[in-house]
């Protein structure tokens, strides 16, 4: 009697062990795999938007980029004529010609400036988030063949009726932005970017619409920009000029 006690109780406890230990290890393993679960799918999803927009190999000809348009301003109801330049070294030059005022943004690396045709000042801050805001928006897709961006997979949503996955995306200077990327034709048709001002959290999201191919690459020609939801400008791009003839010092020397 006594031995089947001894025996019940040395089973009992090899049970309690082996089970402790399985449901360490199950515990360990359930993250792990939704890790690398997610990892996959950011990966997949990356991969899905790179071949959407032309491919690796076209896409990462791309050094610089213009754009040429019209833009109209809902907050200051005027419009006007739309020109950017944005070169894959952090620089963005804007300049827009409303019919009663003007308005040029200038970034180049860590420097920010803003103002109007006669002149321009430094900005910190919020302006010159929001000018880092654009230019990320604007190394889309081409950010994604060379890891300059930080993919993490965030969750699925409709916009208007368009079934989305939504990415957020970091660049190597801390600046996230989020990416909504239709799952019927994976092209990026919605990003947000959110700033500090003061206390509060702000805003600015941007729509794309009516993708034409440029030399094999996939641009939209309408984008709609938005400021804490509200809509504040239409641009329609009329030409694309893909790593154009230009002189940098012409945009980007501050005088």
């Amino acid at each position: 009697m006594k031995n089947t006690n001894l025996v019940k109780r040395i089973t009992h406890s090899i049970f309690l062990k082996n089970y402790f230990k399985f449901l360490i290890i199950f515990l360990f393993l359930i993250p792990l795999s939704y890790a690398e679960n997610t990892k996959a799918k950011e990966k997949a999803l990356v991969s899905k938007i790179i071949d959407a927009y032309g491919g690796e190999k076209q896409l990462a000809k791309v050094v610089s980029i213009s754009a040429k348009g019209r833009v109209k301003d809902f907050f200051s109801v005027d419009e006007g004529t739309y020109f950017r330049y944005m070169k894959r070294e952090r620089k963005l030059f804007v300049d827009i010609k409303y019919f009663r005022s003007t308005e040029k943004r200038i970034l180049n690396g860590d420097k920010g400036y803003r103002g109007t045709e006669e002149k321009v000042t430094e900005v910190k801050g919020p302006p010159y988030d929001a000018m880092v805001y654009q230019y990320n928006q604007l190394n889309l897709p081409y950010g994604l063949v060379d890891d300059t961006f930080k993919a993490t997979y965030l969750r699925k949503e409709n916009i208007g009726n368009i079934d989305v996955e939504v990415l957020k995306l970091e660049d190597n200077y801390g600046h996230n932005i989020e990416v909504y990327v239709s799952t019927k034709d994976f092209l990026i048709h919605k990003i947000i970017g959110y700033f500090k001002m003061g206390e509060a959290k702000a805003g600015l999201s941007a729509e794309f619409t009516d993708f034409r191919k440029v030399e094999g690459i996939l641009l939209p020609f309408k984008v709609i920009n938005y400021a804490d939801g509200s809509k504040i400008s239409e641009t329609y791009i009329v030409n694309y000029t893909i790593n154009p003839k230009i002189d940098d010092s012409a945009y980007f020397s501050i005088k």
